[in-house]
């Protein structure tokens, strides 16, 4: 026996709707591309970091950090996805207490000329720390997921 299509149940579901998807456009406007750029720009900032050391050079790697920050920071107001709001956060606090740590390391061999391989060792283990940290937050923000604890020192 068939039932009729205006019978409502509470057993019987509404058929399901195709999601729209865009066709192209800029895939950064929306939040889980915003989430992704700052992840990104977060690698790519410690990577430039790294590769550039001197000081003409360098103001690269400065301006992309800077980038960095001030996509994180203008997009973790109350008017994001709450996810999204987590990655801003992660984000930002990977960018300021890692050039934090990295700054202070560069200042050591200027306090003792002996200390400048212990420079070398701080900035891979801030390398390392953020590889992890951002790698972790890219994967997450692609799966629209939030950070487990954005305020975190680790994940």
């Amino acid at each position: 026996m068939r039932m009729s299509r205006d019978n409502v149940t509470p057993f019987r579901r509404p058929p399901r709707r195709p999601q729209q998807r865009s066709s192209g456009g800029k895939p950064w406007t929306t939040p889980r591309g915003k989430a992704v750029l700052v992840q990104l720009v977060t690698l790519l900032a410690y990577a430039l970091n790294f590769y550039f050391r001197a000081p003409p050079s360098s103001y690269i790697a400065l301006a992309v950090g800077v980038a960095g920050a001030a996509i994180a920071f203008s997009n973790r107001s109350a008017e994001a996805m709450p996810w999204a709001q987590t990655h801003h956060e992660h984000a930002l606090r990977t960018l300021i207490i890692g050039y934090a740590i990295w700054t202070v390391a560069s200042l050591l061999p200027l306090v003792l000329a002996t200390l400048d391989p212990v420079k070398w060792y701080i900035w891979l283990a801030v390398l390392v720390w953020v590889v992890i940290r951002a790698g972790v937050g890219l994967v997450l923000a692609i799966m629209r997921r939030p950070i487990w604890h954005p305020k975190g020192m680790l994940l």
